[in-house]
């Protein structure tokens, strides 16, 4: 893997190239086939944790919303239609909703990861049951 896990170009490189970065995440090396093996719990640890540490963060992010919204009704006026759309346009609550399809799309994408992460591991005992196989050890 060429970005290290928590770096700050792993988090950028999750919110702009996640399907690149899923797949270097979850490449399989087969001429370092034990490293792998050996690595993959703690890999896929750290993913599920970055995943529920996302959603953590993702309801404090739906929180923000809830509390610009809150404060842009109590200045607001008019009908309930026109109270309700001045709200939604107000500046605070469209960088609080902002904010919150970020952490959405960090959630969404470690989540992937995380289900490529299961699939690998899958892969990974076909690998090393094929080779023992091969080598006659099985």
């Amino acid at each position: 893997m060429h970005t290290e896990l928590g770096s700050k170009e792993f988090w950028d490189r999750l919110s702009t190239e996640p399907g690149r970065l899923a797949a270097e995440v979850c490449l399989i090396d087969t001429t370092k086939l034990d490293a792998t093996l050996q690595g993959h719990a703690s890999l896929h640890a750290w993913v599920i944790a970055a995943h529920e540490s996302a959603k953590i963060e993702e309801e404090r992010k739906k929180w923000e919303v809830t509390k610009a919204r809150a404060k842009a009704y109590i200045g607001s006026v008019g009908t309930v239609g026109d109270r309700q759309a001045a709200v939604e346009m107000t500046w605070e609550v469209q960088q609080a909703q902002e904010a919150l399809f970020a952490v959405q799309e960090k959630r969404g994408a470690l989540r992937a990861m995380a289900d490529a992460l299961v699939d690998r591991k899958d892969m990974l005992i076909q690998i090393s049951a094929k080779q023992r196989q091969e080598r006659g050890n099985y």
